[in-house]
């Protein structure tokens, strides 16, 4: 586990994973424009639906036993 955090943190501090000076403006304009605030959310979205699946697996026990109580 150790021998690949650091893998990770090498491959990602290597400056082949940064962009280059010349493409840098391009690729940052690229990235925050008018369309930012809606592909932040359609990237997002996916981990919202998963925490709310896993969510209701976690309490579907209480939920179920909630709706199905008879009141008298």
């Amino acid at each position: 586990m150790k021998y690949l955090t650091s893998l990770l943190l090498l491959l990602l501090t290597s400056p082949a994973a940064w962009a280059c000076t010349v493409c840098r403006p391009r690729v940052q304009a690229g990235i925050h424009n008018d369309a930012y605030t809606a592909n932040l959310l359609l990237i997002l979205l996916p981990v919202a639906v998963l925490l709310l699946a896993g969510l209701g697996l976690f309490f579907a026990a209480d939920i179920r036993h909630r709706f199905t109580l008879r009141h008298a």
